[in-house]
């Protein structure tokens, strides 16, 4: 059930209404395939993707683990260039945090204390100095001012900086009642039309900035299910941390996990209960609300069920990838299910992108993305 009033959304989350979901309930029913090519260039193999961003035809992959890069691909997946200036001097990096392309401009979040800049094409711009160590950001152009998430246990979770670095002000102040964890979340500025949220693991609110300040815009309402903060609180102080790893995963009730999309449509993300995940669905159109378990059936190519989407691209536009060789693997475990007559018949029909994709990319550790399109 969702209500709205004086400008709040309030959700009502229930595990009775939780249902099998599948993926033309939400998207058009086409996937595209997309290998992103490394073509024996070792600055073109990726790592792990924690971010994938679109932007005016270019795919812009973000790994920060193990490549500390940012690469750039076309939209056919061909690869044409890297950030990576692994480094400790000016126009350098030690780690990357995140990164946000807007108004021609790739701004990267980075350590030690920095936010750089590069163009499209990847080539250095300027830098300038932060006095807070960020994990995500967000750049908002309509107040011309960065907003850093530090980390879970700050003063502050969230400061603004303007282009100096000059540090403008504050927001959610630490509150010792409050059990925020230690989760990494890699999301945490969800885009709206003219505005933004920011939210975080273990919050049930999201908060939208407006006119300097941070106010309460959607709260999913978890009846009994809620987590009990004080609870958890007490028994993090009273365990080691492989005990309260343990404890937690059975007693932590029902939480938000900012792994999801926001577009015009759709605010898809997870919930989670008590170590197991759900998908969380908010149709702002039509103002509903769904909860669906966490596989989605593929009804479209049946190739097979996965997780929601986590990467926006452009406009309606979302994705999940997929390494290549696994992506073979499924489509060799799927054949081995079938006669060779039903085989060579969704080989020729519905399974023929899925299939063209995966024994293309057999031998490639690279990433394919499976593109869907939200329903309009």
């Amino acid at each position: 059930m969702v209500t709205n009033k004086n400008g709040v959304t309030t959700i009502k989350v229930n595990l009775d209404d939780v249902k099998d979901g599948k993926l033309t309930d939400y998207f058009e029913p086409e996937i595209e395939y997309l290998l992103l090519k490394e073509n024996d260039n070792p600055e073109a193999q990726i790592g792990e993707i924690a971010k994938l961003v679109a932007y005016q035809g270019k795919l812009f992959v973000f790994d920060w683990y193990i490549n500390k890069s940012i690469q750039i691909f076309d939209r056919q997946g061909k690869f044409l260039n890297r950030i990576h200036s692994f480094g400790e001097g000016p126009e350098q990096y030690m780690e990357l945090a995140d990164f946000q392309v807007v108004q021609d401009t790739i701004y990267v979040l980075a350590h030690p204390k920095k936010i750089m800049k590069f163009d499209l094409q990847g080539r250095f711009i300027n830098e300038f100095k932060i006095n807070v160590v960020g994990r995500t950001f967000y750049y908002d152009t309509k107040s011309n001012l960065f907003f850093i998430y530090e980390r879970s246990e700050t003063d502050n979770l969230v400061s603004t900086v303007d282009h100096s670095g000059e540090l403008i002000e504050d927001h959610f102040a630490s509150n010792p009642n409050i059990f925020v964890g230690n989760m990494g979340d890699p999301y945490n500025f969800f885009e709206e039309i003219d505005d933004f949220y920011f939210t975080k693991s273990y919050n049930d609110t999201l908060y939208r900035y407006e006119s300097g300040h941070f106010r309460p815009r959607i709260i999913f309402d978890y009846g009994h299910l809620k987590m009990n903060h004080s609870q958890m609180i007490e028994k993090k102080s009273q365990m080691n941390g492989n005990e309260f790893f343990e404890y937690s995963k059975n007693n932590m009730g029902m939480s938000f996990s900012p792994f999801g999309f926001s577009n015009s449509k759709y605010l898809m993300t997870r919930l989670n209960n008590n170590g197991k995940a759900y998908v969380s669905i908010f149709d702002k159109q039509n103002q509903t609300f769904e909860i669906i378990n966490f596989k989605i059936e593929n009804d479209i190519d049946e190739s097979f069920d996965f997780y929601s989407p986590v990467y926006k691209l452009e406009n309606n536009e979302v994705a999940i990838a997929y390494r290549g060789a696994s992506l073979y693997n499924i489509a060799v475990e799927k054949k081995q299910t079938m006669s060779d007559e039903d085989w060579k018949a969704y080989q020729e029909g519905k399974g023929k992108d899925f299939i063209e994709a995966a024994f293309y990319a057999k031998e490639s550790e690279n990433y394919v993305l499976m593109i869907l399109k939200t329903k309009k």
